[in-house]
């Protein structure tokens, strides 16, 4: 993948610090967050919408992911309804619910194109932006 992604709120990438991907109910815990830098709508977009934060590139660091990194995209909800899920007690309300465990086995990263296919939002209510989750921390290549 040729896209840059950018992480707020740490001023570098530490290896070490990277929590391996756990299931949880919407989103996984663990892994890296970031949104791709020509996002439609990433990560600074939906923060500024929304009075949530402030997104400084003082506290930021871009990173693309290596050549060989496999990343799942998700940009409609046709691919999602084909991924492995878990039950939670969302699942009831609509929503999807990851198997990320089983994700990981195959796929390094995991990239929502919200911006796509609205109908995203409503089903991984919480992923509120384009995004990424890097689950293998072996495939990210700082840049700055």
């Amino acid at each position: 993948m040729e896209d840059t992604y950018i992480h707020y709120g740490h001023k570098s990438f530490n290896p070490n610090e990277f929590e391996p991907i756990r299931n949880f109910d919407v989103k996984p815990k663990g892994g890296l967050w970031a949104s791709p830098i020509n996002a439609k709508f990433g990560w600074k977009d939906w923060c500024e919408r929304e009075k949530f934060e402030e997104c400084h590139p003082d506290n930021a660091f871009i990173f693309r992911l290596k050549t060989h990194a496999n990343v799942l995209v998700i940009d409609n909800v046709e691919v999602l309804n084909t991924l492995p899920q878990i039950e939670t007690c969302f699942t009831s309300c609509g929503w999807v619910c990851l198997d990320f465990k089983k994700i990981a086995k195959e796929y390094d990263a995991v990239e929502l194109i919200l911006s796509k296919d609205r109908q995203l939002y409503w089903k991984l209510y919480g992923w509120d932006c384009d995004s990424i989750v890097i689950l293998n921390k072996d495939v990210i290549e700082v840049v700055a």
